[in-house]
């Protein structure tokens, strides 16, 4: 039986403000493609990110464009698909890794199986973080709030008030706190004291502390630093990793960054063999990308699958997340639904 493919732009609006130290949104544009056969359809998401790529017009151009050669691509043989989707979308990761979960879920619900379990994972997964993006010094007790169900916090900062946040935080909770400052600090000297500061705030780790070229003064800043580093930026496909060694503690993994599923377990693999600490992250989207990222989930240390809790209104319904845990299902496939 052929495949037919369809994808249609969603507008998902979040709760407060996503800020971090680049950018602010209050909403975004994703692609969500159907990729069906015969009964089964699977469900893949574009959440472009400004930093890599164009936006979803640019995906939509592509996909039109390309249509017919899509639906060519083997549903079987992930390994080469793989390599398609990069020789046919290198200007877009998030097209990409959109493609490839549509055709894990439907290759998942042609065997009847689970992904996690087509990945030799399990359900047994850490709790998740809850992000909490910069914003205005008087909001932050309204986002505590909102998170209140949650344990684990991620705190953004990169900003010239990064103390204030810390004290109006620590303010209205005492919780552990993950920091990413998404490439906000310039100089290895604020990094230095930035590192040392966290270090007496309950801080797990430090993500991206500096811009991804500047590599080296990272390097020297791990020789320094209480804190683990966690590399996000620096940490977009699979052959990044080998040159992250001796830079950071670990990597964070993104869908949208890496191209898919395939790649994202290549990523897993190779941190494995480096000796890096996985966590899986994402960008802010629907239940259809973290339901995927979530099917690697026991292979991470750490899990920052949020971006569905930070939404208004979910328009999908997949893994959840409650209080920061997240329930695989044992559907086959990813187990999405239409809410």
């Amino acid at each position: 039986m052929s495949l037919s493919l369809k994808w249609s732009v969603q507008r998902i609006t979040t709760k407060f403000e996503f800020k971090i130290a680049r950018s602010a949104e209050s909403y975004y544009d994703v692609v969500i493609l159907e990729l069906s056969e015969g009964e089964f359809t699977g469900f893949g998401e574009a959440a472009p990110s400004k930093r890599y790529e164009k936006g979803p017009e640019a995906i939509l151009e592509l996909l039109s464009a390309n249509k017919n050669q899509i639906l060519e691509i083997s549903v079987e043989d992930a390994e080469y698909r793989q390599e398609q989707l990069e020789h046919m979308f290198p200007q877009s990761y998030s097209l990409q890794a959109a493609l490839d979960t549509a055709f894990w879920d439907l290759y998942g619900q042609r065997q009847g199986k689970p992904l996690w379990k087509i990945f030799g994972a399990t359900q047994n997964l850490v709790t998740s973080s809850y992000t909490i993006g910069i914003s205005d010094l008087s909001v932050i007790p309204a986002k505590i709030k909102e998170a209140i169900d949650y344990p684990i916090l991620k705190i953004k900062l990169g900003t010239d008030y990064d103390h204030d946040i810390m004290r109006a935080i620590r303010a209205e909770t005492d919780k552990v706190l993950r920091v990413d400052v998404n490439e906000g600090w310039k100089t290895l000297d604020d990094a230095k004291r930035g590192a040392e500061w966290l270090a007496e705030e309950n801080v797990e780790f430090l993500e991206q502390p500096m811009p991804s070229n500047q590599l080296d003064d990272i390097a020297q800043l791990r020789e320094f630093s209480p804190l683990p580093l966690v590399a996000d930026e620096n940490s977009v496909r699979p052959q990044d990793i080998p040159g992250l060694v001796g830079a950071y503690d670990g990597i964070n993994i993104k869908l949208m960054k890496c191209g898919g599923l395939t790649n994202a377990k290549e990523m897993v693999d190779l941190a494995h063999k480096h000796e890096f600490d996985i966590m899986l992250g994402c960008m802010v989207e629907t239940s259809i990308g973290i339901s995927a990222m979530s099917q690697l989930g026991s292979y991470a240390r750490w899990l920052d699958l949020d971006g569905n809790v930070l939404l208004a209104k979910d328009p999908y319904r997949g893994v959840g997340n409650q209080a920061g845990e997240i329930c695989l299902l044992d559907k086959p496939g990813l187990g999405i639904e239409i809410t």
